[in-house]
């Protein structure tokens, strides 16, 4: 039996390490890093932007528990064009509810769409049923426009 769990344990340390990402650096100047990185997600090019996002984001979390609404969706504006896929959700159904923003189901396709999960794949396929052919063509145009932020 211990043999049989050794083994196991072995096997699965040797799976994580043949399918961990190694990471890359592609530039490095005295104290900035940045990293090799999906370019629609600039939020993981470095530690000082990461940081930050997540920082934003759990202030938006904090922000959206209470209600308030238009600082929430100014954050998760932020964020969202920096590619993190949550913060993209949950800017999806501000633009669904009218949450502190403008109701538009074209915005949120975009936002459900650009996150890249399935949640928000999911959401794309519910809003899409009370969206006109003109109105998924306008956000399929603005997500084929998008320019992800490093700022």
């Amino acid at each position: 039996m211990l043999n049989y769990l050794s083994l196991l344990v072995f096997f699965s340390l040797f799976l994580q390490i043949l399918y961990a990402r190694e990471i890359i650096i592609v530039k490095k100047d005295d104290k900035n890093i940045q990293y090799d990185h999906d370019i629609m997600r600039p939020y993981l090019s470095n530690d000082q932007i990461a940081l930050d996002t997540e920082i934003t984001y759990a202030k938006a979390i904090r922000l959206q528990m209470g209600g308030k609404w238009k600082e929430t969706a100014s954050l998760y504006i932020k964020i969202a064009n920096r590619g993190h896929p949550t913060a993209q959700v949950h800017l999806g159904k501000q633009y669904v509810h009218g949450n502190g923003v403008k109701t538009s189901l074209i915005e949120a396709y975009k936002w459900f769409y650009l996150s890249e999960t399935p949640i928000g794949k999911h959401f794309v396929k519910l809003i899409s049923e009370d969206m006109s052919q003109e109105e998924i063509n306008e956000a399929k145009k603005l997500i084929k426009n998008f320019k992800p932020v490093y700022d």
